[in-house]
Order: C-alpha cells, then sequence, then structure tokens
C-alpha cells in the first residue's frame, strides 16, 4: 500500500464506530447536565442547554420531521441567523440521516431559489424576517417552518402559511440509528464571487474530522467556553467552533453576529477562553490600547 492511500485508509478508520450524532451522545450520556450552549442574545434573557437538553430536543425535532415526512438522505434547509433553532435544527437533521443546507442570510432569491433546486429541498425552516422571501423563492418545498424570533429578537406571525417551529417537535424522541460516517451530513454553498455558487457536501466523517483536527489545533478542554459569533452557516463557526467544541466536551456560548469592539465587550462578559474570527471583523481592534483589558480570560484565538 503506498502512503497516500495508508494516509487515507487510516483518515477513514479513524472515523468507524461514530457518527455526529453518537458524538454528542457520548457526552450527554457522561456529561448529562454539563452546559453545552449559552444563548445569549442582545435583546431578551439568556438561556442555558445541557449536553442532556440538546439531545433531547434535537432527536424530538428529528421526529417531528420524519413525522413531516423527511427521509433519511433528504436536504433540509435551514436559512436561520446564529440561534438555539439553528443548532437544534441542524443536530436534528444529524440525527434523522437527513443533510442540512446552511444557507447564508444573505442571500438574495435568485440563489435561495438555485439552492433548494440544486438539492432538491423537501422542506425549510428560517425566522419570520425570511419567511416571505423563502415561501417565494422555493414554492416547491412541501412545508416551511418558522421560529417565533429574529434571532432573539421578538417577531409576529409571518403573512406566509408556515409550521410554527415548535410544533416540530414530537412528543418522544427518534430511536438512535447505528453509528454510520458514510451518511451525508451537511451542504454549505460557496460565496459565488468568480461563478455560481457550488455545493460543497459533507459526510459524516467530514465533520468529525473537523472536530476532531479543530480540538487539536485549538487545543480544547473540557473546561473551555467557546464564544460563537461568526455565522453559523459558514464554515467557520461550524467547523472550527461548534463540532470542536462538543468534540472535546466543552460549552460555548452562541451570540448574534457582531464585529468590533461588541465581540471585545462579548469576550470580557462571558469570559470567553477561545474565539475564532475572520481577521478583518476585529482588524485593528486586539492592537488597540484598550484591547488588554477585554482580553484577560481569553487562552486562544485564531483567525480564519
Amino acid at each position: 500500500m503506498v502512503l497516500q492511500e495508508q494516509i487515507d485508509s487510516s483518515k477513514w478508520r479513524s472515523s468507524e464506530g461514530l457518527d455526529i450524532a453518537h458524538m454528542l451522545e457520548h457526552w450527554a450520556s457522561r456529561e448529562s447536565d454539563k452546559a453545552l450552549m449559552v444563548w445569549e442574545p442582545f435583546e431578551g434573557a439568556s438561556r442555558q442547554w445541557s449536553y442532556r437538553s440538546v439531545s433531547e430536543d434535537a432527536r424530538c425535532i428529528a421526529r417531528g420531521l420524519l413525522d413531516r415526512g423527511v427521509k433519511p438522505g433528504d436536504f433540509v434547509i435551514l436559512h436561520l441567523e446564529n440561534s438555539p433553532e439553528f443548532v437544534l435544527a441542524w443536530f436534528a437533521c444529524a440525527y434523522l440521516g437527513a443533510v442540512a443546507v446552511s444557507t447564508n442570510t444573505r442571500s438574495v432569491a435568485g440563489d435561495l431559489s438555485y439552492f433548494a433546486q440544486h438539492t432538491d429541498a423537501a422542506c425549510a425552516i428560517t425566522q419570520p424576517q425570511f419567511a416571505e422571501l423563502i415561501a417565494s423563492a422555493c414554492p416547491d418545498l412541501a412545508w416551511l417552518a418558522v421560529t417565533d424570533n429574529d434571532a432573539g429578537k421578538p417577531a409576529g406571525n409571518p403573512s406566509t402559511e408556515a409550521v410554527p417551529f415548535d410544533d416540530l417537535y414530537a412528543d418522544e424522541p427518534i430511536a438512535l440509528r447505528p453509528p454510520d460516517h458514510t451518511v451525508n451530513l451537511s451542504v454549505q454553498f460557496t460565496s459565488g464571487t468568480t461563478s455560481r455558487p457550488k455545493a460543497v457536501l459533507w459526510t459524516h466523517a467530514n465533520g468529525l474530522w473537523a472536530a476532531k483536527i479543530g480540538a487539536a489545533h485549538l487545543r480544547l478542554r473540557a473546561d473551555d467556553r467557546t464564544l460563537i459569533f461568526m455565522p453559523l452557516f459558514h464554515t467557520n463557526a461550524q467547523g472550527w467552533s461548534m463540532l470542536p467544541t462538543i468534540w472535546s466536551g466543552g460549552t460555548f456560548v452562541l451570540q448574534p453576529e457582531i464585529f468590533g469592539l461588541e465581540v471585545l465587550g462579548s469576550i470580557a462578559e462571558i469570559r470567553a477562553h477561545v474565539v475564532v474570527y475572520y481577521p478583518l471583523c476585529l482588524q485593528g481592534d486586539f492592537e488597540s490600547t484598550r484591547a488588554g483589558s477585554f482580553l484577560s480570560s481569553l487562552g486562544f484565538g485564531r483567525t480564519g
């Protein structure tokens, strides 16, 4: 066996007997009451989910998706800003074996139509401010579910026909599937700056690799608190923050997308240990004379 074949084989075998759902279940059984997700919106009260409650909520939503006709292998559009609903719906797809298609919330109607057609999406989950856009741009969806808030901001009911997000919860959780790292996990589309956006498909093995390598590079420990403020529809937040934190058994604090000194204020307020960000988001802020007072808790910051 040549070296490249050995590398490819070892990478593949490293995920056997595990997938994203079972990665979460591992910690839900060992550290059931430990905080996994802390939601800190700019409006409204903060809320905390333990490893067990994220597992239970996601599995109940997964069963609700199944009851509404979503099958393993189907594609589900998640057109959501940073929110607990994004995280719970994303993991619900992982438990069901469906494929979460996380789309850029700045996408225009033409892009959303293309995303839905290209993936042959079965349904979509969004928030009130995007409900009419999704309904008009993606008319072939079987149904559309809508949250009751816009990233923590109270919002009224959309004028378009939609399923309330809370109605996706089934009374009983979905049964846990045998682990299978070969199953498709998620799709993200490229920005489309040079040509039509391209669909990037991840399997559960890809998700596990991102979780494992991210945790190693960031030197994450179970007692770390990771701040997530970059958009969850992007690889940066998913692959470098959310999944590595769960791999290591840590806690992430989720906020709506923010920039500049607001980020430094959040780091100081929540006593974050780890943050991953784009350089342009904080350009010049880390060098400012005020930055030191904000960053005393920070053990690791990564750009990319």
